[in-house]
């Protein structure tokens, strides 16, 4: 763990080590990082009880601008939310929502990064900005390349965690090679875009061994896994600003540190056996079967049997429900009626609200979400302190989002309702370019000065 060098202080380098700074027409540089998995309640945890364990940001909230109902989409799953993040649009538009059953196919159909949106980096090389990525997969041929001079993809493989990280984004901007394998680069200039991926909360959030780091048999350990981590990359987080200031860039650079989802518990809470241990689906099922449908549960490429008639598709948490033929309202009031006095159902979403929340066509006619820590795994295993983020929960849904830098507003709390999927436009507003072309998301007028 590398000690931080200041606090926000400036460092002087020598002109060897300082990377080409190209101010050339627009000297606005952006930096996008995501932090997967960050929950609010992981920073409000970090700093309660007269504890600190995030000063760095905190000092970064009185200098930017902080968005206390930052909230993302449906599913709130990596890919799809990477995807709407960097594109500025939900999957109604990016067509991607990790995994659904298509009625017309007659099957379930698995995503992994399909995107049919722009995304932020491929609008900024269209529009002649340089830009980077370092290790976010998301923009992996989609704007960024690997072993591309102009707008290079850099990877330090599967185990590089954030310390890797941020070291070959700090080597980036100064100039020095960076990278492994066909990523290996060194620029001679420093890109006005960069964005950084880190996936060490996300791991901790769900409970594996991560970056050596073994789960823990609680879900206290598991929260003290995830603090202990983000008090590290706090830290780093500094020492990545102090290089920023030692190029000379700082003063022009805007930042933006966002996430794709939170992290909601499920499984065993304690060392005691407990009713949270195993899945509800089950349960689910019988109660949705004692309305005289039969269902099936299905996975990535099944397909249901003639006599089905309504399939289940989930992906840990939550369940969606497709009927595979016609179906009335009063189908559905049914089966919500037999479900909605279980005290394992969290909450209900139907097709309209799932349209307006930007779900994509077809992805459920029924989205049925657990109160936490219950959960509708596809297994009867034990589950131990685990955690899951395909879920309409708040523990999930409301995200740590923060801006700060250049032409962003001092100080600021933002508290109107936004989300993630703003970033992309107002990024671009920042570099003076147009956004993404089938961008749907706000420009956050009222963060910027």
């Amino acid at each position: 763990m590398s000690n931080i060098k200041s606090k926000l202080g400036s460092i002087n380098y020598s002109s060897s080590e300082v990377g080409k700074v190209d101010m050339g027409t627009n000297d606005n540089y952006v930096v996008y990082i995501n932090w997967d998995g960050f929950a609010w309640y992981y920073y409000e945890l970090a700093n309660s009880g007269g504890i600190v364990k995030t000063p760095v940001i905190n000092d970064l909230i009185q200098k930017g601008v902080i968005f206390k109902n930052a909230y993302t989409g449906i599913p709130s799953i990596t890919n799809p939310m990477q995807s709407a993040i960097v594109s500025g649009a939900w999957p109604n538009v990016t067509r991607n929502c990790y995994r659904y059953y298509d009625k017309k196919q007659k099957r379930v159909i698995q995503f992994r990064r399909e995107n049919k949106a722009e995304t932020i980096a491929e609008a900024a090389v269209r529009q002649g900005i340089k830009v980077a990525s370092v290790h976010q997969f998301i923009l992996e041929n989609r704007g960024c390349e690997a072993g591309n001079a102009d707008r290079p993809y850099i990877t330090l493989g599967e185990r590089a965690d954030y310390e890797d990280r941020f070291d070959a984004a700090i080597k980036l901007i100064k100039g020095e090679a960076v990278g492994k394998g066909k990523s290996r680069i060194k620029l001679d200039y420093i890109p006005k875009f960069i964005s950084i991926y880190m996936d060490d909360l996300d791991g901790l959030g769900h409970n594996n061994r991560t970056y050596g780091i073994p789960a823990a048999q609680t879900e206290e350990g598991r929260l003290c896994n995830v603090m202990r981590r983000l008090k590290q990359m706090d830290e780093k987080l500094c020492e990545f600003i102090d290089e920023c200031k030692g190029v000379g860039i700082y003063d022009n650079m805007s930042f933006v540190l966002t996430a794709d989802h939170g992290m909601t518990p499920y499984g065993r809470q304690d060392k005691m056996s407990d009713c949270y241990a195993k899945s509800m689906l089950l349960d689910l099922i019988g109660a949705i079967e004692r309305g005289g449908f039969k269902t099936q549960v299905l996975s990535a490429g099944e397909s249901p049997k003639k006599d089905t008639d309504i399939v289940l598709v989930g992906a840990g948490l939550q369940i969606q429900l497709s009927f595979t033929k016609e179906h009335t309202k009063q189908d559905l009031q049914k089966i919500m009626t037999a479900v909605l006095g279980k005290e394992y159902i969290g909450r209900i979403m139907e097709k309209d609200e799932l349209a307006q929340r930007g779900a994509m066509d077809g992805f459920a006619d029924l989205l049925i979400s657990p109160r936490p820590p219950y959960s509708f795994k596809a297994n009867s295993k034990e589950y131990i302190a685990k955690g899951q983020h395909d879920s309409l929960d708040e523990t999930s849904q409301h995200i740590f989002s923060l801006m700060w830098g250049r032409d962003i507003k001092k100080g600021y709390n933002y508290t109107d309702r936004m989300y993630n999927i703003d970033f992309a436009r107002t990024i671009a507003h920042l570099l003076k370019i147009d956004g993404p072309k089938c961008a749907t998301g706000n420009i956050l007028t009222d963060a910027l000065i």
